[in-house]
């Protein structure tokens, strides 16, 4: 298609005006990442990885560079229109920990899109690339603890298990970085792994959930845990006391048994006790939980249920998340509240 001197020039117009900005963009996406990774581990999910990134200079200038069928440009309103200049991408070990990880997000920034590309595949019966996406803005009225600096940027999300994210690298290295057009036979081959991948991920879950069960009622594994208290004994502690809840990071629970120890909790048995003592379906009716939170942040919650200000003062320093006092604080005033009372 021959070249038009007015779309060069709006084009050469956006890339001057995002290289003024692109410094501003990579601070942006730091406080993202950060905001996001803060909002997973307060709720106790598990994750894989986050990771995150800027549009370089050549990548962002071959999309503002595509055309509709008319010739017209797709990007005719420039970078107002580019929903991905900043870009993230949560991880997960199963596909729930993908829906929980949507709504924690949802709660945390306005959300302007949501595609589901799983729920597109299937409408169309086909196997492909699956994963949801979200493009969401930092908005004034409830900006995440450091972003206030960023009022207003736009970004999206990618969310994919571990078995999506690999399938889509790998699809990507071969389609997009090969020198010719892909044969056919590799096209097939992608969309047979692709449906593998689907049942994969299917299965993962149906292990969890049996796993989860079983873990649910005591065995001769969970009496002959040690003594002294662990990080892992901690996981298999709570995997008895709340077996719909879903798992924390590993590095999680070794952090709550700091918060335990500042107690004066530190053995199985103490733990233990006040695990199975406490009133789950209370604390989630007072916090009003957008959904199961993770084992750490449950048993979070309930030590300031036990503790109240105590607790905020002994640990309000553990961990690395700079905003846990108000966060603390928050919490418990909804602990303490009447069930059902809104704020």
């Amino acid at each position: 298609m021959d070249p038009d001197p007015a779309h060069d020039r709006l084009i050469n117009q956006c890339l001057d005006e995002y290289a003024a900005t692109q410094h501003q963009k990579r601070a942006a996406a730091n406080a993202i990442q950060d905001a996001i990774a803060a909002r997973l581990d307060d709720d106790g999910l598990n994750y894989h990885a986050i990771e995150h990134r800027v549009k370089d200079h050549q990548s962002l200038e071959q999309k503002l560079r595509r055309r509709n069928p008319d010739g017209s440009l797709k990007y005719a309103d420039g970078l107002s229109g580019i929903d991905d200049i900043i870009g993230a991408r949560v991880i997960t070990f199963l596909q729930l920990d993908v829906e929980r990880a949507i709504t924690a997000l949802r709660n945390s920034f306005e959300v302007i899109a949501h595609v589901d590309k799983t729920a597109e595949q299937r409408e169309k019966g086909e196997f492909g690339y699956s994963g949801q996406h979200l493009v969401l803005r930092i908005s004034e009225d409830a900006a995440p603890n450091g972003c206030r600096h960023h009022i207003g940027e736009r970004f999206e999300v990618q969310f994919r298990t571990i078995l999506q994210h690999a399938w889509a690298e790998f699809e990507h290295d071969i389609r997009y970085k090969s020198a010719g057009p892909v044969p056919p036979e590799v096209n097939r081959a992608f969309t047979l792994a692709s449906g593998l991948i689907e049942l994969a991920d299917n299965q993962f879950s149906t292990i969890s959930n049996v796993v989860a069960a079983e873990k649910a009622n005591p065995d001769e594994s969970t009496r002959l845990l040690p003594e002294d208290l662990t990080g892992e004994a901690l996981e298999r502690i709570l995997e008895h006391s709340l077996p719909n809840n879903p798992r924390s990071r590993i590095e999680q629970y070794e952090w709550l048994r700091e918060l335990l120890e500042t107690h004066g909790i530190t053995t199985v048995a103490q733990a233990s006790e006040l695990m199975g003592s406490a009133d789950w379906e209370g604390i989630a009716r007072r916090i009003q939980y957008k959904f199961a939170p993770g084992h750490v942040r449950a048993a979070d919650d309930l030590l300031l249920v036990r503790y109240g200000q105590e607790h905020i003062d002994k640990t309000q320093s553990l961990g690395h998340d700079r905003n846990r006092l108000g966060k603390l604080n928050h919490r418990l005033r909804r602990l303490r509240d009447e069930p059902g009372t809104q704020r």
